[in-house]
């Protein structure tokens, strides 16, 4: 049979390696912000790839945490999906601020990452209306589009179309 401490231990490992996941993640957000930044578009594959591996760790750690946490639910009578601050209301000694503490922590970098993510969708976009107007101003007749053919073809400036 394993202890209300056992079952505690291991939920404060598990909020501790998403809490490390969540760091990794935030890390690649800003490797893939400074790819693009670097205009360094070959690598920006692979750096969305990293991201979606981050997303995939964090999801399986996810189920991991959710499943300890309904355990030390069970063992102190609340119910199966409780919050942090509530269990750490229901835990005894040196437990209460530990998981208040890890709660802030996680609260503290899913915050983080979301503003980095706000932060890179909008350079991004700006980077990508950049560069549509780099092609309007190529192009030379504005009314025209992208895809149209043109029987004079594209405009050369400096050596390069």
């Amino acid at each position: 049979m394993v202890t209300i401490d056992e079952l505690l231990v291991k939920l404060v490992d598990a909020l501790d390696r998403d809490i490390e996941l969540l760091a990794t993640l935030r890390y690649r957000f800003i490797v893939l912000g400074a790819l693009a930044g670097a205009d360094q578009s070959p690598s920006l594959p692979t750096a969305v790839r990293e991201v979606e591996l981050s997303f995939e760790a964090l999801r399986v750690a996810d189920l991991v945490r959710a499943s300890l946490t309904a355990q030390v639910a069970q063992e102190l009578a609340l119910e199966a999906t409780p919050r942090l601050d509530n269990l750490a209301a229901r835990t005894e000694g040196a437990w209460s601020e530990i998981l208040l503490e890890r709660r802030h922590s996680l609260i503290f970098a899913v915050t983080g990452i979301q503003s980095l993510a706000n932060t890179l969708k909008v350079a991004m976009g700006r980077r990508v209306a950049l560069a549509e107007d780099a092609l309007a101003f190529l192009r030379g007749d504005r009314a025209s589009t992208y895809h149209q053919s043109s029987s004079r073809g594209g405009l050369l400036v400096e050596g390069t179309i």
